[in-house]
């Protein structure tokens, strides 16, 4: 299930309405989905659920400030209701993608990011990724190329600070 949608921009430049929608997109909706999927699931005894996070998920997300939180509760609460269900027949899986080719940032205000000029994973490839995961009953996955998955890799070795500065470059807006 991915219910996400990303906000771009200085925190307090942004409404606290879209920041808010943000929050009720990112968590309320992917709890309200997972609530009713799962004991749906459960109840049958058997089921697969999928949670797109992202890569967001791993640092501190500067001008997506209110967005890499919500996808790390994604990601946090996939690992949790995972282990909940544990025995139950059902799994749960988080997928996180890191930039991908899409219109997500733009849609996000972030069109003039270096983070939207920059590369992007494909897809196609990333939802491939996602599905095979699921399939194979993997707690998580990274979703997109190598370089991506070194960047997670290097985020569990990495300074907050030194992380939301990177961050804070790639999203800053450029004039």
């Amino acid at each position: 299930m991915n219910v996400g949608i990303g906000l771009g921009g200085a925190f307090i430049d942004t409404a606290l309405e879209d920041d808010l929608r943000v929050i009720a997109i990112n968590i309320t909706g992917t709890v309200h989905m997972a609530k009713n999927v799962a004991r749906f699931m459960v109840a049958q005894g058997h089921g697969r659920i999928l949670i797109t996070s992202s890569v967001s998920a791993t640092l501190p997300t500067p001008f997506e400030t209110v967005y890499g939180p919500s996808k790390a509760f994604g990601f946090m609460f996939a690992e949790s209701l995972r282990e909940e269900l544990r025995g139950s027949g059902v799994t749960v899986t988080a997928l996180l993608p890191g930039a991908t080719d899409s219109r997500f940032h733009k849609n996000a205000g972030m069109a003039r990011s270096a983070i939207d000029q920059g590369p992007k994973n494909d897809k196609t490839l990333v939802a491939r990724q996602g599905y095979e995961a699921l399939m194979k009953d993997l707690d998580h996955v990274v979703g997109g190329d190598d370089a991506t998955r070194r960047m997670v890799e290097e985020n569990r070795l990495t300074p907050e600070p030194v992380k939301a500065a990177r961050h804070a470059r790639l999203t800053r807006l450029n004039p």
